[in-house]
């Protein structure tokens, strides 16, 4: 496998996973963004992992997915955090809100 087999099978990949629907697939839904992320990754180094295969760079191809599967934890986990935060946040704001409401009942 050449290299520009390699980048055909990497802009097909991506165009499919760009158009395919998703939407329908979900019922309606959007394919949240972390799913986007990890299928648009895995479309384009999938093919690259096969390229350096056929070449025998087995310890690049383990040093490639170490630090992809590393950059992907970290990004889910601070998804994980945002969302923890947002929750905590709205609780914060709807506590205000019920505190303020109940403060004017008392007043008026």
């Amino acid at each position: 496998m050449d290299l520009w087999m390699v980048i055909v099978m990497v802009m097909m990949a991506e165009s499919l996973l760009h158009y395919f629907p998703w939407r329908t697939l979900l019922k309606g839904r959007e394919l949240p963004r972390l799913a986007a992320y990890t299928l648009g990754l895995l479309g384009m180094m999938g093919p690259l992992t096969a390229w350096l295969w056929d070449r025998g760079l087995v310890e690049v191809i383990q040093t490639l997915w170490v630090v992809i599967v590393s950059a992907g934890m970290i990004v889910f986990a601070l998804y994980g955090l945002d969302r923890y935060l947002d929750l905590i946040m709205r609780d914060v704001e709807a506590t205000e809100e019920r505190q303020l409401r109940t403060h004017a009942r008392q007043e008026g």
